[in-house]
């Protein structure tokens, strides 16, 4: 299960990572402009995969308590 959602994270990085490029490149955003959208990119990415972990262990603990 946890190679699954590595697998998931990093998709997701390289997907947006992508995304951000081909958008820059087409209305010829800035270089250093670029980049900082593609680092938060990544960082709201890693963020909503780690919420989503924290979630699941929450419910985990929920249900194992009753």
């Amino acid at each position: 299960m946890r190679s699954s959602l590595a697998r998931t994270v990093l998709l997701g990085c390289i997907a947006a990572g992508l995304g951000i490029w081909w958008l820059a490149r087409a209305y010829e955003v800035d270089n250093e402009q670029m980049l900082g959208y593609l680092l938060s990119s990544v960082a709201f990415v890693g963020l909503t995969a780690i919420l989503g972990v924290v979630g699941a262990a929450v419910l985990w603990l929920v249900r194992r308590r009753k």
